[in-house]
């Protein structure tokens, strides 16, 4: 009877040092993780290291560059703008991202 009640004992021993086992392995894995993202390098936006837009007009449209190339050719007539925006698409007007590009777009288009 002794006996059985010692067994039952160690049973009881290895099943909680296994459990305790799992939760100090889940928790070091979990710190793991947690600091890679903590001390991780923060990403770099992929706008930010490319070339910007240039709008400016030419031969009466407005076309768009990046890098000294055309990107975008669009069917606004820059002769019906203003002379002031006319003015400033000849020297051309340098965007830094997209959303500055849409509004320009959207701006002339309507």
């Amino acid at each position: 009877m002794m006996q059985g009640f010692y067994m039952l004992a160690l049973q009881r021993a290895r099943r909680q040092r296994r459990i305790a086992l799992t939760a100090c392995a889940a928790a070091l894995i979990s710190a793991f993780l947690a600091a890679r993202v903590w001390f991780a390098a923060p990403a770099m936006p992929a706008a930010a290291s490319a070339e910007p837009y240039v709008a400016l007009s030419e031969n009466g449209q407005l076309v768009v560059l990046r890098g000294g190339e055309i990107v975008l050719r669009t069917a606004i007539d820059t002769r019906t703008l203003p002379q002031a925006d006319r003015e400033v698409l000849d020297e051309g007007i340098v965007l830094d991202d997209e959303v500055a590009l849409a509004r320009l777009l959207e701006d002339y288009g309507s």
